[in-house]
């Protein structure tokens, strides 16, 4: 209950989709490509190689930030109530309270509920990284199944260490979870469950060795009892598979199919200094611009820690274990590779296939809490005098840090479209035609290929603007994409669309008539004009040749915009 109320207080809006023409667009736009292109039997698959954006040239819609459990919820959505609902926010909150009640469930049995309640809302509502990431990287703030899965495999290795019979509806939940995690994220989400299996396998199976000489496999699988609840399981695994694995294999091998050796990656690395900086008044990475001192990049609040207070926690529990090496051996090799990642100089995370093309180092902050929650997880309450007055400033200092930050986050509006917007969209969608030309329009990708070669002039106000064609659906020009081939740009090249969409350009008698074809032959059922992003001249010359605006609105980040009909 409690995690409800607080994730209904971090959304704040649920009267319409999510929009601010940023990030923030781009996974309803995601969810909408999703519903358009999916077939389920045999099995789902995604049909990618299409011109629904770079039309009429066409692209492989591969490198699109997929998140197929939220796609799947998004797609459900939009085919029974259409593309006008709040449905990522209830989604949001839907994750939330999942990971805060999944969490406190998995560990109840070995910590007790106090305890296992407050690493519930850690790794939750006061993920601070997480929280702060919502709804502008939608696809890196969900990860309730990963968070859940690295719970299931600590309780797997605790049982195991301490004997504890395994039962078989928890090893079939444990796998479960890891087909769960498919559903999510897969280069910055997905991975880290992955990843903290990997490491602890090594260590599991040492101790499942050393338990079975000692009493054999009957004393391993004492609860090892079929029921319903097993077959219950076994069906989940068998749907989950059946929703997430062919797509996930789809997606990797058509994304490992591009070679970008030619594109080089960003160095956005997080150093581990930001480990000790507290979420306090005065201190925290809105007052301070830490990245002067240390030489990292900073992207957004919360990166690099989970508060000080858990990270002393930590310590202390790491402390008190720190004889159990098999215990907190798979934590600090996740938290070693984790805090020295840099995607060019030490690219340790790339040890692992699933990070092939995870270029942020800071993004590894959305697991912290977790890390760091299960070494807290052994701390004992001191019994003598001084050492509870420390337990008590380090529990009070946690305290004000997920106070401070989640009030900071509290007053950070959730931005909607307006309802002029969708107006807009709606006379849009009545009009005769196949696609919309956004004139200028933004082609590019987060790795830069687009932008040196002047296909998106305006990055910064217009590389969302594609996604509202997910509320009058019909077929674009230009599109943002996470990573972009070069390749995939030339068509545009060779119809020299840099020399049209360069700031104002004055349109000659030959650049009109290609745009007449272009537009004639194609199909299209208007004109997306920014009045702000043209000349008086441009704007002018796109009226007499097409005729006046018959609707009129502004995009967010973009400005003013008119639709003018091709008639």
């Amino acid at each position: 209950m409690l995690t409800g109320l607080l994730a209904v207080g971090i959304v704040g809006d649920f009267s319409h989709p999510l929009s601010d023409g940023t990030d923030t667009d781009q996974f309803e736009y995601v969810g909408y490509v999703f519903a358009s292109n999916l077939t389920l039997w045999p099995w789902p698959m995604l049909h990618l190689l299409n011109n629904q954006t770079f039309y009429p040239y066409g692209i492989n819609q591969i490198f699109l930030d997929w998140g197929f459990e939220r796609d799947y919820w998004y797609a459900i959505c939009y085919r029974l109530f259409g593309p006008a609902g709040p449905y990522l926010q209830y989604y949001y909150v839907y994750t939330l309270v999942l990971t805060a009640v999944g969490s406190c469930a998995l560990l109840r049995p070995w910590y007790g509920f106090a305890k296992s309640a407050l690493f519930g809302l850690a790794v939750s509502v006061f993920n601070v990284y997480a929280v702060w990431k919502f709804p502008v990287h939608m696809n890196v703030c969900i990860d309730h199944w990963t968070v859940l899965c690295m719970v299931a495999t600590y309780r797997l290795l605790r049982d195991v260490l301490d004997r504890r019979p395994l039962t078989l509806s928890f090893v079939l939940v444990w796998v479960w979870l890891h087909v769960q995690v498919l559903g999510q994220e897969l280069a910055y989400v997905a991975g880290y469950a992955l990843t903290f299996t990997t490491l602890t396998l090594p260590v599991l199976g040492w101790a499942l060795w050393r338990w079975y000489q000692q009493t054999g496999w009957a004393g391993i699988i004492a609860g090892f009892k079929p029921g319903a609840s097993g077959w219950l399981m076994i069906g989940l695994i068998l749907l989950s598979l059946w929703l997430y694995l062919p797509l996930t294999i789809q997606i990797a091998f058509g994304a490992w199919g591009f070679d970008f050796a030619e594109v080089p990656l960003a160095p956005l690395w997080s150093s581990p200094v930001r480990l000790l900086i507290p979420y306090l008044p005065g201190l925290h990475t809105f007052d301070h611009d830490y990245s002067r001192w240390i030489h990292d990049i900073y992207e957004s609040f919360g990166q690099g820690s989970p508060g000080l207070g858990l990270v002393v926690l930590a310590g202390l529990g790491w402390w008190q274990i720190r004889r159990r090496v098999a215990l907190w051996l798979p934590i600090g090799s996740m938290l070693v590779l984790c805090l020295l990642y840099h995607p060019v100089l030490l690219p340790t995370l790339k040890l692992f296939p699933w990070f092939t093309y995870n270029r942020h180092g800071g993004r590894a902050s959305l697991v912290y809490p977790v890390l760091f929650g299960l070494l807290a997880l052994s701390v004992r309450w001191p019994r003598h005098r001084v050492g509870a007055v420390i337990g008590i400033a380090v529990l009070g200092l946690l305290g004000a840090e997920w106070y401070t930050a989640y009030r900071l986050r509290e007053f950070v509006p959730t931005p909607v479209v307006s309802a002029d917007v969708l107006r807009y969209c709606a006379v849009i969608r009545q009009q005769p035609g196949v696609a919309v030309l956004d004139f200028p329009f933004c082609t590019v990708g987060a790795d830069g290929v687009g932008k040196k070669e002047g296909l998106c002039p305006y990055y910064v106000r217009q590389n969302a603007v594609f996604t509202f064609r997910r509320f009058y659906d019909k077929k674009g020009v230009g599109q943002y994409f996470g990573r972009l081939h070069p390749d995939q740009i030339q068509p545009f090249l060779r119809d020299n669309w840099p020399r049209l969409l360069a700031p104002g350009h004055v349109f000659t008698d030959t650049d009109w008539q290609f745009l007449d074809s272009f537009l004639r032959e194609n199909h299209f059922a208007g004109i997306n004009l920014y009045p702000d992003l043209l000349t008086p001249e441009q704007l002018a010359g796109f009226y007499r040749r097409y005729g006046n605006p018959i609707a009129q609105t502004r995009f967010p980040e973009a400005g003013r915009l008119v639709f003018v009909p091709l008639r």
